[in-house]
C-alpha cells in the first residue's frame, strides 16, 4: 500500500469503504461489462454523469508502481467465472479487435448508500488474456509511446507515389 492509501484507510470511518471497479469494453459487446470488487452490486455515476450498475464480482487486481517500470500494467484475476461473464469473454476471444479495461475507485458510504468517484479513470488496452474453466487472467497497460510510429503516418507507395514499389 502507498502512504496515501494508508492515510486514506486510517482516516475513513468504519462505514466508508473503498471499492475498486473495472469496465471491460470491446466492439463486439452490446454494452460494456461493469464489475465491482464486492459481494453486492453497486449503482454509481460515471465521469459523464450517466449512472450504471456494476455487477458484484470477485476479482483480484494488482497495480504496478509507476516509478519502477516505464510501461506500467494492471493484472486482473477473476475466479469462479459466472454465466454473466462468459458471453463477454467469448465474444472478445473470437474477434481480433482491441479490448479496453477502465479502472475506477469509488468511496462507498453504507449510511447513505452513495458512492463517490475518488480517482481518475485509468483506461488501458488489454495486452494479454488467458483462462481456464474457472478463472481468467488479464494484463492491461498503457500504450508505450516508444512503440508508436512517428509521425504516426504509414509511408506507402499508394499514398506517396515517389516511393519505390
Amino acid at each position: 500500500m502507498t502512504p496515501a492509501e494508508q492515510e486514506a484507510y486510517a482516516s475513513c470511518t468504519s462505514r466508508t469503504i473503498q471499492l475498486c471497479t473495472i469496465e471491460l469494453n470491446h466492439p463486439e459487446f452490446t454494452q460494456p461489462l461493469y464489475a465491482v470488487r464486492d459481494n453486492q452490486d453497486l449503482t454509481a455515476e460515471l465521469e459523464d454523469g450517466s449512472t450504471v450498475t456494476f455487477l458484484a464480482l470477485g476479482f483480484d487486481i494488482t497495480r504496478q508502481p509507476t516509478d519502477k517500470e516505464p510501461d506500467p500494467t494492471i493484472t486482473l484475476k477473476v475466479d469462479n467465472i459466472t454465466g454473466k461473464l462468459s458471453p463477454y469473454l467469448e465474444a472478445a476471444a473470437r474477434s481480433g479487435k482491441e479490448t479496453s479495461l477502465t479502472f475506477r475507485v469509488y468511496l462507498y458510504d453504507s449510511d447513505t448508500e452513495t458512492a463517490e468517484l475518488i480517482s481518475d479513470q485509468l483506461t488501458m488496452a488489454v495486452r494479454s488474456a488467458s483462462g481456464s474453466m474457472t478463472s481468467v487472467n488479464i494484463t492491461a497497460g498503457f500504450i508505450n509511446p516508444a512503440n508508436l510510429a512517428f509521425p504516426r503516418e504509414k509511408f506507402t507507395a499508394d499514398r506517396f507515389p515517389g516511393l519505390p514499389r
